[in-house]
């Protein structure tokens, strides 16, 4: 496991760290209850998630997955189990802000797609190399859909598994914005700052389950929720 959790403040950092290229040696990047409970903590207004070093995270480490395919059903489960955990991100009640540089390939692309904004070096690379070893992505990857990246290009990146530079990659969709090197964390920070500014963390992790919402339940459920919840933050008011 190669997740580092601290905090700065309201701001929550999910550092990968396994240099140098914070490759995972397996799905299972981090403690599900851990990276919950992170996540879950009132006083957080937004998370970066970034890699110590060089690189974002450079996917797979060959070695530990060529071990691994050897017990196809653990490994499969243990996809399931890092699937998990890129929903736990996904649905973060905070916005979550990738702020990538160098290598962000294969899995660790996955991580960043599970954030809800990706913020890139202009140097950083980004592929899906799955299909060059006759696999597939395992972690979310053919499902991607981060917002404005088009069908067509997603099928490109994985099918072709060739690489893409920060430039390609904001054409496609794949990122949202491409910054200097050395600007990529600060710009990441600037990010959240834009979005919750001096709103309270009730009202941040309000709107943001509420947005969840639409894609975890029914219509008429979420409705109802969304009144449930404006009604807390009037009483918050009152």
């Amino acid at each position: 496991m190669i997740a580092d959790f601290s905090k700065d403040g309201a701001l929550g950092l999910l550092t990968l760290d396994s240099p140098p290229s914070n490759s995972l040696a397996s799905p299972v990047f981090t403690d599900r209850k851990e990276l919950a409970a992170f996540l879950a903590d009132p006083a957080l207004k937004g998370v970066i998630v970034t890699g110590r070093g060089r690189h974002f995270c450079g996917g797979a480490d060959r070695v530990a997955l060529e071990s691994a395919m050897e017990d196809p059903d653990r490994l499969a489960a243990d996809l399931a189990k890092g699937k998990e955990l890129l929903d736990i991100i996904s649905f973060a009640l905070v916005p979550v802000v990738a702020a990538i540089r160098g290598q962000c390939l294969g899995g660790g692309l996955e991580i960043a797609l599970a954030c809800h904004f990706r913020i890139a070096a202009g140097s950083a690379l980004f592929g899906f190399p799955e299909a060059t070893m006759g696999l597939l992505p395992g972690l979310g990857g053919t499902q991607a859909n981060p917002g404005r990246m088009r069908r067509q290009a997603l099928i490109d990146l994985v099918l072709s598994g060739r690489m893409v530079g920060a430039d390609e990659a904001l054409e496609m969709g794949l990122v949202d914005r491409v910054v200097a090197k050395s600007k990529v964390e600060d710009a990441a920070r600037e990010r959240i700052d834009e979005l919750t500014g001096r709103r309270p963390a009730a009202v941040v992790r309000a709107i943001m389950e509420s947005i969840h919402n639409a894609r975890r339940m029914d219509r008429d459920a979420a409705l109802k929720r969304e009144t449930i919840l404006f009604r807390e933050l009037v009483k918050r008011k009152s």
